[in-house]
């Protein structure tokens, strides 16, 4: 008896069934932002010296080892480091492009066997985050290039992009964001 035909045939219906049914809503690993996004950069922000990005979490600067990854964060990314402080001057970016990307760390060999029963006997990442994107532009200033929002690293059955309601919290009274089809447009 071949049953690969019917098989197939409950394969195919299965997948159907997960496919989206066009809602309108967005999607679990959809972005917080979209192309036209504004965001307003209402203050100063200082890119320390020899560093290429200035961190922001919970409406606060910081430096990297200011950030807790366990909680969301977003960073803007300069072109290139300087030898000197840079400064983000305030002005209206215009969000070109956007991608999801997912970031991913990898535990050490001694670390592993820990791993192991918390998160099953997998090689893959300990812990993941969804990191949003956003190519920006503006008409007088050659930097930042991009602004970077990241969900917190979480076990990857639990990581979650960064939604919109979340990065406003995160870039505080520091940056204001005006998404299309968003309160504050």
């Amino acid at each position: 008896m071949n049953i690969h035909g019917p098989v197939a045939l409950l394969m195919a219906l299965a997948l159907a069934a997960c496919q989206s049914t066009g809602s309108g809503k967005d999607g679990y690993f959809s972005n917080p932002v979209g192309v036209g996004t504004e965001l307003e950069v209402v203050e100063p922000l200082h890119v320390p010296a020899s560093l290429a990005r200035v961190y922001l979490q919970g409406g606060e600067v910081g430096r990297y080892t200011d950030i807790d990854q366990y909680q969301p964060f977003c960073y803007f990314l300069m072109h290139q480091t300087s030898p000197v402080a840079q400064e983000i001057r305030p002005a209206v970016f215009r969000v070109r492009s956007v991608e999801l990307r997912e970031q991913d760390v990898r535990l050490a060999t001694p670390l592993r066997v820990v791993h192991l029963g918390a998160f099953g006997g997998s090689d893959g990442p300990g812990v993941i985050a969804f990191e949003t994107h956003m190519v920006l532009e503006v008409a007088d200033q050659a930097d930042p290039e991009r602004l970077v929002c990241s969900g917190a690293f979480a076990p990857p059955a639990e990581a979650a992009p960064i939604r919109l309601a979340e990065m406003r919290l995160v870039l505080g009274k520091k940056v204001t964001v005006r998404a299309p089809g968003s309160a504050g447009f």
